[in-house]
């Protein structure tokens, strides 16, 4: 479902060298805040008249925190298990315009064999009818998603930034 949406109908691909998925999570009774990113991403969105769909696709084995040894510990089954789950995924089931420059994303993300809803609301920023970027930052309970790795040392609620630049596919 579409409501009045500003971006251009078609078909559209995520640039991965202008686009992020990072996240913050404070550690050690909040005390410590340990920042990191997925270096890999890609995916694509299709704005129909009635209805827009997309996925976002992260590489799971990309996570890189800046630390070596807890980036393995990241891949493990004890957080992202990304031997058996290569992806994260978000799945766009409905884009509504909220404001010119506002849109809530109705979607669903998977980690690790986990899927739960995941609603957004994200900053929309029109460049040109071939160049669009949606923003995203919201707080997710790694638990529920899944995540459920050191106990004690990682807070259940990570912070999640996401800017996701779309290049209209030539026709």
């Amino acid at each position: 479902m579409t409501t009045d949406l500003h971006i251009p109908r078609g078909a559209w691909s995520v640039d991965a060298e202008t686009s992020h998925a990072r996240f913050t999570a404070a550690t050690l009774a909040g005390l410590v805040k340990t920042a990191g990113h997925f270096r890999s991403l890609w995916g694509d969105l299709t704005i129909e008249q009635d209805r827009a769909t997309g996925v976002l696709r992260i590489d799971a084995s990309s996570i890189d925190t800046g630390n070596r040894l807890r980036d393995r510990h990241l891949r493990s089954s004890d957080f992202f298990a990304a031997d058996a789950h290569p992806e994260l995924r978000y799945e766009l089931h409905t884009l509504t315009s909220l404001e010119p420059d506002a849109l809530r994303l109705d979607g669903q993300l998977t980690i690790a064999g986990t899927r739960t809803a995941l609603p957004l609301n994200a900053e929309l920023r029109i460049h040109s009818d071939t160049l669009v970027e949606i923003s995203a930052r919201t707080d997710v309970d790694r638990v529920a998603l899944g995540v459920r790795g050191a106990r004690g040392m990682v807070p259940r609620t990570v912070e999640l930034d996401i800017r996701v630049t779309l290049r209209r596919n030539r026709s």
